[in-house]
């Protein structure tokens, strides 16, 4: 059903004279053998206008967002986005890009790292070419993570945790001089907002095993920007690795990997962590939770402790 509507997607775009590709994270997965069901197409053109009209064709629910000329369409269990080829540059700094319609090239100059920056037409006339400038192909080869030019992490240093979450997952390694460049690039991430960073922090806690990006953040320097004692030890991988039989067959939540993670720090480091990351009411109240728990911890392990007492030092915390 997928392979009929690209396909129909490249004709559509064909017959309006624009240029279609499969972009990103779905071209290095299908090069891997690996499923990925998130589709990002790229058009030179008008993203909005071929979406309007592929939803027309396909009886497709439509989301547009006029001020980045992107739209989602979805149905039934699939998504796709659509976006127009463009550029960015950076003012300074960790500032959000200034984007600029442009071609593809363009739009894969301004991807964070070489496996992500390939794609495949979908136009019938050259349908299925791969479309590789940066030696892509070659790095998911050689199991290489590579950023694409030296100011990448200075443009954007959030690349810094991404390129670790990546590395981690696919099992690869930061190319040497990439890794050079992170660790010279590490004060960088004091440009990004803690939301950005809270975003980033929660797609390694929805990885398959978090630890292993945060043992590795630690290795390099970059988790104590998060809070100077936070540890990426054996001790945080076994506990995640219990959590995970505890919540089993699902995975644990992000805000379960959070207490976890922030368990050793003292109340006023969890409140910095807080701030920093300028974390959901929800989530914030589940690692002051966790914090006083702790603190009782002693008084619950005591085997002769009435019920009405574990009820007392209980009562007033969330599920």
């Amino acid at each position: 059903e997928l392979v009929a509507f690209i396909q129909r997607a490249g004709e559509t775009a064909a017959s309006q004279r624009q240029r279609l590709y499969l972009v990103g994270g779905v071209v290095r997965d299908l090069l891997l053998g690996q499923t990925n069901f998130d589709l990002d197409l790229v058009v030179e053109g008008n993203a909005i206008e071929l979406a309007q009209h592929l939803a027309k064709i396909n009886r497709r629910k439509i989301t547009t967002h006029p001020r980045f000329n992107t739209a989602k369409l979805q149905w039934d269990k699939w998504s796709v986005d659509l976006a127009t080829a463009r550029s960015e540059t950076y003012a300074k700094p960790g500032a959000l890009p200034t984007v600029t319609p442009g071609s593809i090239n363009n739009d894969l100059f301004r991807r964070d790292f070489t496996i992500n920056a390939m794609a495949i037409e979908l136009n019938p006339s050259h349908y299925g070419e791969l479309i590789d400038r940066h030696g892509g192909r070659d790095d998911l080869e050689h199991k290489l993570i590579r950023i694409l030019h030296e100011k990448s992490f200075t443009d954007d240093a959030t690349r810094i945790w991404r390129g670790l979450r990546y590395e981690q997952r696919l099992d690869f390694q930061l190319e040497p001089i990439t890794l050079q460049l992170l660790k010279r690039d590490i004060p960088m991430l004091d440009t990004i907002s803690g939301d950005r960073i809270r975003y980033e922090l929660e797609c390694i806690l929805k990885e398959e095993r978090p630890e292993k990006i945060l043992r590795r953040a630690e290795e390099l320097g970059v988790l104590p920007k998060l809070s100077p004692t936070l540890k990426g030890n054996g001790w945080l991988a076994e506990k995640f690795k219990q959590a995970r039989q505890l919540t089993s067959p699902n995975p644990p939540t992000v805000g379960l990997y959070l207490a976890i993670l922030a368990y050793p720090l003292t109340i006023g480091d969890t409140e910095s962590l807080i701030s920093f990351l300028r974390l959901p009411k929800s989530l914030a109240q589940t690692l002051r939770d966790t914090i006083s728990l702790k603190a009782k911890l002693p008084f619950l392990a005591n085997p002769k402790l009435a019920p009405s007492s574990i009820y007392r030092l209980l009562h007033g915390y969330s599920p």
